[in-house]
């Protein structure tokens, strides 16, 4: 009788087991080819997850062997590994626009040491009026590694200016590699703002010298420092952004509103102008549902200028990482110029690193998007300790996913399913159910105990 009512509460009762979930209760998934040998795998995180996933946290993914057994796997944000290498002062050369050689290029006159470096340019080329110079010669033979950023100084002037420069690599002075197609610098003064723009990001060179170059025929930039940047070690993380178009938000003069198509780690935002000389002094907010309040998470200028055929578009601006889908941009309207033009919103993001344990053959495949799967109840995370801190020379191996996504349940993984009843309130009408399961047998028993006796 005891073990007849046992399994009553056990099955009156929802929830007190559950089985693992299968590739089939997700709606897509990635195959995964692993190298042989490699005992974890990691890699970052495609797009077309944050875009599935019907988790903000990202619980409802799992990675399979090719047996259809889960296997251990963990998820962490994509943060920089090393800190940002310093700014180091650059030894540099005004260069004379006159001496030009008969293929086009420049004939330096310069005198350097056995290392390299550069001791003397020839003066008749180096002495030039304040106001003249438009190309500078910089050394980089000093360095012990490859330059990836440039950060200039320069003489105020008395207007606001945009130009635009190119930047060349090279061993011997003769043959020039362009590392840097054009970039825009620019300072400019607005509303009591400062828009600011004096780096230049390079492809990564390792040569001896680099030429910059001022391009149009703008007053010239008269440079008083410039530093260099070398580039972080190891692999840096993924960048990516997205473009989202908005409507006007109701009830909210010099609002906009917008949807991300997915629960993004967002930790950059910008707005896109599409027409030029648009300026706006912007309040950024976010939430995760549509009725949970605002969060604002960013206010600055954002702009696009153009001036003697320089374009120049302001840079992101960090916000702390949300995975918001909602949001909304409010313009204070008497310090914009961007008229009744409704702006894209940019947000960039990482993505997630993902790493799992090679248990098992494979193909692995990474399944995700489901609205009935929960996250992991055990944390795996001591199973990685010691991954990913040294990403050159770690023990996981990192690779890219192999092919398309599939179709393992269908987007109907995605419904959500029909509310459930107050935990509370299904507990009583289990126990009810249980009591009046009980009390019948018990009547029934005793019945026939009265019959048996008649």
């Amino acid at each position: 009788m005891k073990k007849w009512l046992w399994l009553l509460v056990i099955l009156s009762v929802p929830g007190l087991a559950a089985a693992e979930p299968r590739k089939n209760d997700f709606a897509y998934g990635i195959s995964i080819d692993m190298p042989k040998g490699a005992a974890v795998a990691a890699m970052s995180l495609p797009a077309q997850v944050y875009t599935n996933a019907f988790r903000s946290d990202l619980g409802d993914m799992r990675v399979f062997n090719a047996a259809g057994e889960p296997v251990p796997h963990m998820i962490r944000y994509a943060r920089s590994r090393a800190a940002e290498p310093p700014w180091r002062a650059l030894t540099f050369f005004p260069l004379a626009e006159a001496v030009k050689h008969e293929a086009g290029g420049y004939r330096v006159h310069v005198r350097t040491g056995p290392d390299g470096t550069i001791v003397t340019v020839d003066p008749s080329i180096a002495a030039l009026p304040s106001a003249s110079a438009r190309t500078y010669l910089i050394d980089l033979s000093r360095l012990r590694s490859g330059l990836a950023q440039l950060r200039l100084e320069w003489q105020p002037m008395t207007t606001n200016w945009m130009a635009a420069v190119t930047v060349e690599a090279s061993d011997d002075l003769t043959a020039w590699t362009t590392v840097r197609a054009r970039s825009t610098l620019s300072d400019i003064r607005y509303a009591g703002q400062r828009l600011l723009r004096n780096t230049v990001t390079l492809e990564r060179t390792s040569k001896h010298y680099l030429r910059l170059r001022q391009l149009g025929a703008g007053p010239a930039v008269k440079l008083t420092r410039i530093e260099g940047r070398a580039e972080m070690e190891g692999r840096r993380p993924i960048r990516a952004v997205l473009k989202i178009d908005g409507k006007p938000a109701a009830d909210l003069p010099g609002g906009f509103e917008y949807e991300s198509p997915g629960v993004f780690p967002v930790d950059r935002v910008n707005l896109i102008f599409n027409q030029a000389n648009s300026v706006a002094d912007a309040r950024v907010e976010s939430r995760s549902g549509s009725r949970l309040p605002w969060i604002q998470r960013t206010r600055g200028i954002f702009y696009r200028m153009e001036m003697d055929a320089a374009s120049l578009v302001g840079d992101p601006l960090a916000v702390t990482m949300t995975m918001d889908r909602h949001w909304r941009v409010t313009v204070d309207e008497s310090e914009s110029t961007i008229g009744r033009n409704i702006p894209r919103l940019e947000i960039g993001y990482r993505p997630h690193d993902l790493f799992f344990i090679a248990r098992g053959a494979g193909p692995f495949t990474l399944a995700y998007g489901s609205s009935q799967v929960e996250p992991l109840k055990v944390n795996a995370a001591a199973l990685f300790e010691g991954i990913g801190k040294q990403r050159s020379n770690g023990l996981e191996r990192w690779m890219a996913p192999a092919g398309a996504p599939i179709v393992l349940g269908g987007p109907q993984r995605l419904v959500p399913p029909p509310k459930p009843l107050p935990k509370r309130l299904m507990v009583l009408w289990s126990v009810l159910l249980v009591g009046v399961l009980v009390v019948a047998i018990l009547a029934w028993r005793l019945a026939r105990r009265m019959a048996v006796g008649s």
